[in-house]
């Protein structure tokens, strides 16, 4: 009975030093300096798109507020006469 529970926690002690060295090993790795400025890329495209969407949403707005007036304008002339 004893041996069992010697074999099964020798089994559960490799895999746990095996998932904890793996996990330390791939923290130490990290993304070194080419990962870093590929992510610095990839980030500044990032906030490039999101100010183009902020402009592109900025001029729709204004689109639809020029819409709207012609709109009115129209609407206007037809009760007019």
């Amino acid at each position: 009975m004893w041996i069992t529970f010697i074999i099964v926690g020798g089994l559960v002690a490799m895999t746990a030093f095996a998932a904890g060295f793996d996990y330390l090993s791939k923290k130490n790795k990290g993304l070194g300096a080419e990962g870093e400025k590929r992510l610095a890329r990839v980030e500044e495209k990032i906030s490039s798109m999101e100010k183009a969407l902020l402009e592109r949403d900025e001029e729709i707005l204004k689109l639809r507020n020029e819409v709207g007036f012609v709109n009115r304008l129209i609407e206007d002339k037809g009760k007019g006469n």
